[in-house]
């Protein structure tokens, strides 16, 4: 708590315009449509895009107005890609709010997510400059990659390390990444600042997301709001489980479980699960995340210091235990 009262020390004014910016940004639009985005503006969130956003910028000035439709922008996309992974998911609640698809139905649910995605765009379009919209827009593209090759590898015994770890930094990772270097580009950062400050964003989200994984086989349920082992049930293998594999070879006990693919029963998740804790594989994979954690803090070492800075430092301590 400490952490996210510092922040909003630094960034609670400006974060305050970013949600009256998303609670507004279909006013334009059909009743319907202004309803949709009502009721996901009031779902909540942490805002964790927005607020890196802002915070990098704030590295470099203190007039944050022009990071804001950055800010607002970055929250609509991450919204955008909520709908639509409820809608894959057939989720019904979201942070213990009824989905989209739940209340409207999965079409209206589909162009509810499009409707976002291109709302975002045209706030890109008319409030940054060229270099962001390429910047968001790419990032964009290279998540919906990340999804598909998420997707042709469920249940895939044999991926590598190295194969997570692309797909993470585009699903996940390259969206911290431009947050970053946008909002910082908003603050008058040189070029050389902004890629300092992208390379930090890349690796936080990194570090964020092999945590996130962790947290899906050791955490407790109300910890992640969805039972541990969603993602080992849907057959997305993380850190934790390719490195039980690794450990015990492809044709180890844990593989055979997993050889089951969607017929895995939820005992089976448990016993894999039960596995991962036991043979070292938690510890390996935080120790990644650890790594990627340093790695981000090294690279903030061309930006001047400053109160913000020491607290993104701090950020990509805190990441480590998902209490931010």
């Amino acid at each position: 708590m400490k952490l996210l009262q510092d922040v909003l020390a630094q960034v609670g004014s400006p974060l305050r315009d970013v949600e009256e910016g998303i609670r507004t940004a279909f006013d334009d639009a059909s009743h319907e449509a202004r309803r949709i985005n009502a009721h996901l503006a009031q779902s909540g969130g942490k805002r964790i895009r927005p607020i890196l956003t802002l915070m990098s910028a704030k590295l470099f000035t203190d007039d944050l107005e022009r990071a804001i439709p950055v800010g607002i922008a970055a929250e609509m996309i991450h919204m955008a890609t909520l709908v639509h992974d409820d809608v894959i998911d057939g989720a019904s609640t979201r942070r213990g709010n009824a989905t989209v698809n739940h209340l409207w139905g999965n079409h209206t649910s589909v162009l509810a997510g499009d409707a976002l995605l291109a709302k975002a765009l045209v706030i890109l379009v008319d409030k940054t400059t060229p270099e962001i919209v390429r910047l968001m827009a790419d990032m964009v593209y290279k998540m919906c990659e990340g999804e598909i090759a998420q997707h042709a590898t469920l249940h895939d015994l044999h991926q590598s390390e190295e194969e997570y770890f692309q797909r993470i930094e585009k699903k996940t990772a390259l969206f911290f990444a431009a947050c970053c270097k946008a909002g910082a580009l908003m603050g008058g950062a040189t070029a050389e600042q902004a890629d300092a400050l992208w390379a930090y964003g890349r690796h936080l989200g990194m570090a964020f997301q092999v945590v996130d994984d962790l947290l899906d086989v050791c955490a407790e349920e109300q910890v992640v709001g969805k039972p541990v082992g969603h993602d080992l049930e849907s057959g997305v293998l993380t850190l934790p489980v390719l490195r039980l594999l690794e450990e015990e070879g492809r044709s180890g006990a844990a593989a055979k479980i997993l050889a089951k693919g969607a017929k895995m029963t939820r005992s089976d998740v448990e016993r894999v699960l039960a596995m991962v804790r036991e043979n070292g594989a938690v510890e390996y994979a935080y120790g990644v995340a650890e790594r990627f954690s340093n790695e981000a803090k090294a690279a903030l070492q061309p930006i001047p210091p400053s109160e913000t800075k020491d607290l993104l430092l701090h950020v990509a301590d805190t990441v480590l235990t998902r209490r931010f």
